[in-house]
Formats: C-alpha cells, sequence, structure tokens
C-alpha cells in the first residue's frame, strides 16, 4: 500500500499557502523555519512531487500544488467537522459553524437570530460570510461553509445541495428620501443614475443586472458590484446610489424614515429564498440548532412585513 501524507504534513501545507512564505506560517504554527521546511520536502517526497516554489520573498503553489490543494482542504475541512461534531454530541464543545448569507437575511434577519443563539450558546464560534450564492458555491462544496442561506435562481446546478425553499418576494429598486429620482415610474428613467449592486456571476442577480441594464452596464452612469451591506446604505444614503432588494427588507421600520421606494411599473424579477446545504454533509448539531432558529425567523419576519 502506498504511503499517505501525515495530517501535521497537509496542515504545514495548508498554513504556507494561506500566509504565502514559509517564515510566516512556521511563526503562526510556532515551529521553526527548517522544521516546516523538512516537512513539507517530507509530503513532496511521499506524493512524489513538488508542491511549492520558493523564491526569496514568497513561496507559491506549483502546477501539481494547485491540483493537489482543493482535495487537501476538503479532506481537512472534513476531519475538523466530523471532530468538531464527536465533541458537540459528548457535549465537550459547543463546535463551529460557518455560513453564507445574501444581502436580506444579512440585514433582516441574521443579526437578531445570532445574538439569541449566542446567549445560549456563547462558546460557539460563528463566521458569516456576505455574498451571493454564485459566488460561495465552491466554499460550500469544500466544506468552508455549513449551509446558506439567500436568494437562488433555476440557472445554478444544485444537484450536489439539499434546497430548502423558504419564501419567494417581490424586488424593489430604492434611494434615499428626497433624491431627485425618487418618484420615477421607470427604468429608463434611472438608466443615468448611479447603481450598488450586488455582485455575483450567475444566478439571481445577474439575471436582474440585464433587467435593469438592457443595453449594457457600460451605457449606464456609475455602476459599484459588492456584496457588502454597510458599503451599501453608506453609497444609498450619502452618495445618491440607488439599490435593489426584497420589498420586504425595505418595508422594516428602520428604514421608513430613510429611503423611498421608486415606484417604477417595470417589473422585476421575482427573488426566491433558500436554504442551501451539501446533500453529502450532515449538519453539526450546533449548525442545525442554528439553522432552525432562522429557519422560524425567516418565516416570522416575512409575515410581519408582507
Amino acid at each position: 500500500m502506498n504511503a499517505l501524507p501525515k495530517l501535521n504534513q497537509l496542515r504545514n501545507l495548508r498554513a504556507i499557502i494561506q500566509h504565502g512564505n514559509i517564515s510566516a506560517a512556521a511563526q503562526m504554527l510556532h515551529q521553526t523555519q527548517s522544521t516546516l521546511t523538512r516537512s513539507i520536502q517530507e509530503l513532496e517526497k511521499t506524493l512524489g512531487v513538488t508542491l511549492l516554489d520558493r523564491g526569496m520573498n514568497s513561496t507559491v503553489l506549483t502546477k501539481a500544488g494547485m491540483m493537489f490543494e482543493p482535495r487537501m482542504n476538503l479532506i481537512l475541512n472534513e476531519l475538523e467537522r466530523a471532530v468538531d461534531e464527536l465533541r458537540q454530541i459528548e457535549k465537550l464543545s459547543d463546535g463551529k459553524i460557518a455560513f453564507g448569507c445574501s444581502h436580506f437575511p444579512a440585514t433582516s434577519i441574521v443579526p437578531d437570530v445570532i445574538k439569541k443563539f449566542q446567549e445560549r450558546h456563547n462558546s460557539t464560534r460563528i463566521t458569516i460570510i456576505e455574498g451571493q450564492l454564485s459566488e460561495l458555491l465552491s466554499s460550500l462544496r469544500m466544506g468552508k461553509l455549513d449551509f446558506f442561506i439567500g436568494v437562488v435562481s433555476s440557472d445554478l446546478m444544485l444537484n450536489e445541495f439539499v434546497e430548502e425553499r423558504l419564501t419567494s418576494c417581490s424586488f424593489s429598486v430604492v434611494a434615499r428620501k428626497g433624491h431627485p429620482l425618487a418618484n420615477s415610474t421607470s427604468l429608463a428613467e434611472l438608466q443615468a443614475a448611479k447603481w450598488y449592486i450586488p455582485a455575483a456571476s450567475h444566478g439571481y442577480y445577474s439575471d436582474l443586472e440585464t433587467v435593469i441594464f438592457p443595453n449594457g452596464v457600460k451605457s449606464c452612469g456609475s455602476v459599484i458590484f459588492g456584496d457588502s451591506s454597510a458599503i451599501a446604505r453608506k453609497l444609498v444614503l450619502n452618495e445618491d446610489y440607488l439599490f435593489v432588494g426584497p420589498r420586504p427588507m425595505f418595508l422594516a421600520p428602520h428604514h421608513k424614515d430613510l429611503i423611498s421606494i421608486i415606484p417604477i411599473k417595470d417589473k422585476l424579477p421575482e427573488g426566491h429564498y433558500s436554504l442551501i446545504s451539501p446533500r453529502n454533509k450532515k449538519l453539526t448539531p450546533a449548525a442545525l440548532n442554528l439553522v432552525n432558529e432562522i429557519r422560524f425567523a425567516y418565516f416570522d419576519f416575512i409575515k410581519s412585513h408582507s
């Protein structure tokens, strides 16, 4: 039987990739550079390939290294998840949860849920990545994220995932109160405006982009793509940018005196919100508890703002 890499060798390689060079990785791992170098040399000998090109100031992956990295990360993520799940079962730890979400849940639902969840599970480490599903699918596949909650569309192939539809809602274009275009009635009137649009290479927001900008983005005013709720808020309130999102989000009381829904007659595609998780990976007990709380909070929010 061929020899297999050791776990510490894989962790050492991951650290070097993350930090960009052996010196920084050694410092983070509390190892000497010579020990770390020897570990990688032994790994390369076991695999029969060179994984790293070592320069004066940086270390980069070879072609073989680039092919090996995603599978290595998958192995390490799955093993860490398995250990975490066992510890949760034995009540030794509340574990770690990492998930992705789009703007709507990130600003309207998730904060309150997380606050209440951590009051009961204060040792649980939670990581939240804001973004669109098309940009976060690879992280779901690699096990870096436990689940995603947000808007989805039929053009994304999700056969390897379990999808639970939560709700559907209409979308609206908004501007700050008193914006010169706040009373516009058509998208044509908004073509020269400044826009902040969620970034997506595929999926709902990619489809929405073609509806808002039928002649392409280049024919319009300033268009910024991004996935930061904080930046969106600042640009809309302070810099006269327009934003598009689910209508229930803009009907929340804290938005009432700040923004106006522009009464355009053009019909925007309806957004479908789902909970997405890998089909072949069971959620840990901690993640499952959080998913249940997000699910109930989602239903309550939609019911009270519809």
